[in-house]
This record gives C-alpha cells, sequence and structure tokens, in this order.
C-alpha cells in the first residue's frame, strides 16, 4: 500500500493493526465487513483486499478522502461513509465482520451485537484508563476502556482471544464469535 498523507502532511499508518493481521485467518473469504471509526482506513483496505466488501465509518472527512483514494486507485470493493457514530444506524445482522480499533463508546455495544451476524467475527482494540497513566493519549477517560469492559460487553460470545496489558500502556484486545444461536435467559 502507497504511503498515505493525513492532515498538515503528517504520514499515516498503511500496514493493518497487528491484531487484525494475527487474526486474519479467522476471517471469511466474502461477506460484508464493517471498519468502525475507520481512520484513514488502512484496516478497511486490509479487509477488501482479503475479498471482503468493506464498509468504513468516520467523521473525519479528510481521513476518508485518503482511503477513498487507495480504494479507487486499487479497485477494491470499499465504500466509505462520514458519519457520527453516535447516531449512525446500523442494519441487524448484516456484518460478517465488524472491527474497531481506537475507538471506544459504551453506547455502541448494543448496535455492533445487532450488527454483526450470527456467527460473524468481532475484533475490537482501544486503551484502557490505565494508558492516560502513561501520559499517553488519549487522556480523556470518556474515550477510554475500564478494565474487563470487552469482557463484560461480548463476553457472553465465544472468545477467541482476549488480552489486556496495564505495563507501559494500557490496552484491550478482543477476538470473539457472535453465537449462531441465541441464548435463552
Amino acid at each position: 500500500m502507497s504511503p498515505l498523507q493525513g492532515q498538515g502532511g503528517k504520514c499515516v499508518p498503511t500496514q493493518p493493526s497487528a491484531l487484525l493481521a494475527r487474526f486474519s485467518g479467522f476471517l471469511p473469504h466474502s461477506g460484508l465487513a464493517l471498519d468502525v471509526a475507520c481512520g484513514y482506513g488502512r484496516n478497511t483496505v486490509f479487509l477488501a483486499r482479503q475479498g471482503l466488501s468493506a464498509v468504513g465509518v468516520d467523521r473525519s472527512w479528510e481521513a476518508l478522502k485518503a482511503g477513498r483514494e487507495v480504494a479507487v486507485r486499487e479497485n477494491l470493493p470499499i465504500a466509505y461513509v462520514q458519519a457520527d457514530l453516535t447516531a449512525f444506524a446500523l442494519p441487524a445482522n448484516s456484518f460478517s465482520v465488524v472491527i474497531c480499533f481506537k475507538y471506544r463508546d459504551r453506547r455502541l455495544y448494543p448496535t455492533l451485537r445487532t450488527a454483526l451476524r450470527p456467527g460473524g467475527l468481532l475484533i475490537y482494540e482501544t486503551y484502557t484508563r490505565e494508558h492516560a497513566r502513561y501520559g499517553l493519549k488519549p487522556q480523556d477517560p470518556a474515550h477510554l476502556l475500564e478494565r474487563g469492559e470487552l469482557l463484560q460487553a461480548f463476553g457472553d460470545w465465544e472468545i477467541i482471544f482476549y488480552r489486556e496489558v496495564w505495563m507501559e500502556r494500557g490496552a484491550a484486545s478482543l477476538v470473539a464469535r457472535k453465537p449462531l444461536l441465541a441464548r435463552e435467559c
């Protein structure tokens, strides 16, 4: 992938997130994938290169513009949508894959649960409150996970991988599969 220029001419990463690359063997070979808060679209592009029809959603027009340029240049099946995720409706049971990196809004969890098809794959990784203790951004507690938050939100699914780190940075990583059948209470 060619280097991308971000706002102010700053170079932005073009390789997929390490967690996504590590668990790419779990991705289906076709279907619809959603990249939540996709930024410049590096992970969205990766999903499309794996054979998925990808949708990247972000509020930044500048970031989406850079991602669109890559999609057009490589003729990839990607739709980029500029939207505020807190007010953006996702269709139920539509996505085979949902990914989210470096974004946290717990109000979005029910929407993500509903949008993913039964048997679908969720890959989620973002910062925890411990991250701020090291003086790293983001600092706003509204954007930082509580300990165990992802497990609390998705722990009733098949957990493929889960990790929280608290040394030198704070982050939580989750790879989970939505059950084929809804569990009864």
